[in-house]
């Protein structure tokens, strides 16, 4: 009998012991599925942060963004994106089998200043605050601009053409191609008198404002000028009067020149045999003063009226000629204002 009750009293407390090692394995088992749990949340709702500030990234995003007043939020903020411009795709999340819900913050006062708060709930909670601060900067881009001499009409005018004397000729660079362009749409302001079209045409009304915005629609005046090396762009104006008459052969075939006679240049007279391959402007303060003997292959261009169109002047377009026709110009710069995106440090929450 003493035997048996010593027996019963080991067995006895020998089930004592297994069941509070299990015990205490089951409560370890508990306490590790919750920290997966609320690890799972807690990266749930980061994901959710991190997703948000990368569509607050996009300035027209931001830029579409509405507030409305509401004191509910977290600690220094009074006015919450509105869900109209805040989307359903932003705010409302399921990342790993936990639903997300986004909302976003900020202070009246600081608006440029928003609050990003992520609350993931499933088997475990957990809610992500970061602050993060939207600024400008303002971006400069600079690209290479040419010029196509062969996309121009031998003879382009911001007006009419009248007064043609001599035998002066234009050829268009294709057969029946555009030998004329002007601004003007009323065919009566082009008469072309003793001027030849060898089988060309007129483009009439083809460009509004002056004839120097149509052909140089991305390089000013004050750019062309800063530019000038009198090799391949000559520029005259008042402050550097021209030689007149222009007896200066300039350009070639596989080499094509910008000449400019802009206002207060005086408009000289180009003739004397003058052969010039390339591009030659008149500015809009000057009268056509003749051509002579003169040669363009490429282009003229004027901004005013011409009336003193005779001898034996010819243009010719571009392509009679080998070489590419394009000319570099200055670079075109732009300039953009580009949004800038920042986390403000020490203002990330969790918990």
């Amino acid at each position: 009998m003493a035997t048996l009750t010593m027996s019963l009293v080991v067995l006895f407390l020998a089930s004592l012991m297994v069941f509070y090692t299990s015990s205490g394995m089951l409560f370890e088992i508990k306490t590790g599925n919750n920290q997966l749990y609320q690890s799972k949340a807690m990266e749930a709702a980061r994901g959710s942060v991190e997703h948000s500030m990368a569509w607050l990234v996009n300035s027209s995003n931001t830029s579409s963004l509405a507030w409305t007043t509401d004191a509910t939020g977290p600690a220094g903020t009074n006015q919450k994106a509105t869900a109209a411009s805040f989307p359903s795709s932003v705010s409302e999340q399921s990342i790993g089998g936990y639903t997300v819900a986004v909302s976003l913050w900020r202070n009246s006062a600081t608006p440029t200043v928003l609050e990003v708060s992520a609350a993931a709930s499933g088997d475990a909670n957990a809610t992500i605050r970061q602050r993060i601060r939207l600024g400008t900067t303002t971006v400069t881009t600079t690209t290479p601009n040419t010029l196509n001499i062969a996309s121009i009409a031998p003879i382009v005018i911001n007006g009419g053409l009248s007064g043609v004397t001599g035998t002066p000729d234009v050829y268009p660079s294709t057969t029946g191609g555009v030998a004329i362009v002007t601004s003007s749409s009323n065919t009566a302001d082009i008469n072309v008198g003793h001027l030849d079209l060898n089988g060309g045409t007129i483009s009439y009304g083809a460009f509004a404002g002056d004839a120097w915005s149509f052909i140089f629609p991305n390089t000013t005046k004050a750019e062309m000028k800063a530019a000038a090396d009198f090799e391949k762009i000559y520029y005259y104006d008042a402050a550097l009067q021209p030689p007149n008459p222009w007896h200066d052969s300039i350009g070639t075939a596989s080499d094509p020149v910008i000449l400019i006679f802009d206002v207060g240049a005086g408009c000289p007279k180009v003739n004397g045999s003058v052969t010039i391959y390339g591009l030659v402007y008149y500015g809009n303060s000057c009268a056509d003063n003749g051509w002579g003997g003169a040669t363009i292959y490429g282009s003229m261009v004027a901004d005013m009226s011409i009336t003193k169109l005779n001898a034996n002047a010819e243009f010719s377009g571009w392509s009679v000629n080998s070489g590419s026709g394009v000319i570099t110009l200055p670079p075109t710069t732009t300039t953009s204002t580009a949004q800038t995106f920042a986390k403000l440090a020490a203002s990330w929450r969790d918990f």
